[in-house]
């Protein structure tokens, strides 16, 4: 996902009016399982977004801020290695990210709780709770680039031949084929419930298609070249549902619903 240019990282409470407040994020233990619990002063609007190697999900809080100094802390694991905050900004919008970083790829589910969200990760809990909260002084404002270097002039580009929507025992998946290994961005959306994966620096043959499958979890796919060197895939899906994504050498496969292996 594209957040654009010339973004701003801000101090807590720098944000414009009206946004909402993180004031709480805690790391800590849920039926011997790892819990974050994430607090904010209202209901957060949210969109997450799942990235490879090294695995990683970036929480994006919508209109909100942090009530702390943006953060980041590098952690023994064995599960959680690093956790880190930031507040964008540009043209009055805000996000408050939050990106943790795993040691492997590892299941988890985002609940949300009246004004907190949950996430809930098949993994150990960290050798001891973790809080991130406090008033402190503002951080003083440094611009930061979100954005991927172009690629370098004659590399090789990955080519996405085919997409095969299949159901291995219950659970349906989605395998893409292409020409090599496939760079991605993932995060999933409601109104209406869909997952959406970004290919980078790949290119789609024909550059648009739509399979309609009509099941009771997947209702098609859809893809396209969403721009010159990123092809978009998106999975309208009849409910919510868990997700992961399985990085092959020449392709990937989106489970829907199928337990992550260990």
């Amino acid at each position: 996902m594209a957040l654009g240019l010339g973004l701003w990282l801000l101090g807590p409470g720098e944000g414009l009016a009206g946004s909402a407040v993180v004031s709480a994020i805690f790391a800590g233990i849920h039926k011997g399982r790892l819990q974050l619990e994430i607090r904010g002063s209202e209901p957060l609007n949210y969109l997450v977004v799942e990235n490879a190697d090294p695995f990683s999900v970036s929480l994006l809080f919508l209109n909100a801020t942090f009530g702390f100094p943006p953060e980041e802390r590098h952690l023994p694991g064995p599960a959680l290695t690093k956790i880190r905050t930031a507040v964008l900004e540009r043209d009055g919008s805000r996000l408050g990210r939050l990106d943790l970083t795993f040691a492997k790829n590892t299941p988890y589910r985002v609940l949300k709780e009246g004004t907190r969200v949950l996430i809930r990760v098949d993994a150990p809990p960290p050798a001891r709770p973790l809080l991130l909260a406090g008033s402190q002084r503002h951080a003083p404002l440094r611009a930061v680039t979100l954005s991927r270097p172009p690629a370098p002039a004659g590399e090789v580009v990955p080519l996405i031949l085919k997409l095969v929507a299949e159901v291995a025992g219950e659970d349906p998946r989605v395998v893409v084929e292409a020409h090599g290994p496939l760079a991605y961005r993932s995060f999933a959306l409601d109104k209406p419930d869909r997952v959406v994966v970004d290919f980078e620096r790949a290119r789609l043959t024909p550059a648009r298609k739509t399979v309609e499958i009509e099941g009771t979890v997947l209702k098609r796919v859809r893809s396209a070249q969403f721009s010159p060197t990123v092809v978009r895939v998106v999975l309208d899906l009849a409910r919510p549902t868990p997700f992961w994504i399985e990085a092959r050498k020449e392709g990937v496969v989106i489970h829907l619903e199928a337990p992550r292996p260990p």
